[in-house]
């Protein structure tokens, strides 16, 4: 764990101290403060000596990620005893359950526009952001989303519902889509580690076939348009990397027929023993599919990565997503 990490730990233990103190001279029972306050001097006494995050029963390292949910962990995962595991993967199945409700409808349909995703996490939870938003009651316009954050598993999961809970609040307000990226970058730059970040293409969709779209340092956006099929590059830094970060909107124009294809690297970075997927495959067999419904161009890509990788497990999350204007 480099000193960066152990510096996060350390104000976020700190503060919760503070906190901890706080209540302690506030409450008539004590006990349990007062035991949950030795845990933390304990954390904090770790950092000093260089012990933190070392399992106390093998001497191996305590999952970051575990940390990160947890800071007062001090075992392992495989130190743990039976009870504590099925603890775990019961709390993993409730986590799983809630991060299936964020998601937003599926072949969806608004003001011209037809909308569908595809989201697999590879294990319990996935760190992939995938949503769609109205902007508000007065207006048809749309907002949409998809993401990939920094690390797997709980962490990763953790970010996901942090940013779209961000996401939703900040929609109210009614900003533009710029300035609703750089909000939301330092709502989680501010409250996250300085090793966990989010790449992200966002967009807003108009009734007129105007998108407004904005990438955070995601994989490019493939643009199907007549015959063309063009690569949209990103123009703007992960959110959550620096805290001031601005992001340039472009816009396109969507005519009947045309459509946009988004993805996480869980696609392009699909390995099959000898090579990744790429983006070069994506791009050929969104082209060779340009004029099929979203649900079914999504389909188009799951076949083909199924023919590629011969249905292996995943290794790591995968989200697609197909925008048509009808």
């Amino acid at each position: 764990m480099d000193h960066r990490e152990i510096d996060n730990f350390r104000s976020r233990l700190a503060d919760r101290r503070e906190k901890l103190v706080t209540a302690i001279s506030a409450s008539e029972t004590t006990e349990r403060y007062q035991a949950l306050l030795q845990q933390v001097d304990d954390a904090l006494a770790k950092m000093d000596n260089g012990t933190f995050g070392v399992c106390e029963s093998c001497h191996g390292e305590v999952e970051v990620e575990r940390l990160i949910v947890d800071p007062l962990v001090t075992f392992c995962l495989d130190c743990l005893t039976e009870f504590q595991q099925r603890e775990l993967e019961q709390d993993l199945e409730l986590a799983s359950t809630i991060q299936s409700t964020l998601l937003p409808e599926n072949d969806f349909q608004r003001d011209g526009w037809s909308i569908a995703y595809h989201y697999q996490p590879a294990g319990p939870v996935s760190g992939d952001y995938c949503d769609l938003i109205p902007v508000n009651d007065d207006s048809d316009d749309l907002l949409f989303f998809i993401g990939d954050v920094s690390g797997k598993g709980i962490a990763a999961s953790m970010l996901m519902s942090q940013l779209h809970a961000i996401f939703h609040s900040l929609t109210a307000l009614n900003i533009s889509l710029g300035e609703l990226l750089e909000r939301a970058n330092r709502l989680v730059c501010e409250s996250t580690l300085s090793t966990h970040f989010v790449t992200l293409v966002c967009g807003r969709l108009f009734d007129t076939g105007k998108i407004q779209l904005s990438n955070a340092g995601h994989c490019p956006p493939i643009l199907l348009q007549g015959d063309k099929s063009i690569e949209i590059d990103s123009t703007g830094l992960p959110i959550g990397l620096f805290c001031n970060g601005g992001y340039q909107v472009q816009e396109l124009e969507l005519k009947p027929g045309d459509s946009l294809v988004l993805y996480t690297d869980g696609l392009s970075e699909t390995f099959d023993g000898q090579g990744e997927y790429g983006a070069d495959r994506i791009v050929g067999v969104a082209a060779s599919n340009r004029g099929l419904h979203p649900k079914d161009l999504i389909q188009a890509h799951l076949v083909d990565l199924r023919a590629f990788d011969h249905g292996a497990p995943r290794l790591d999350d995968l989200s697609i997503m197909a925008i048509r204007r009808s």
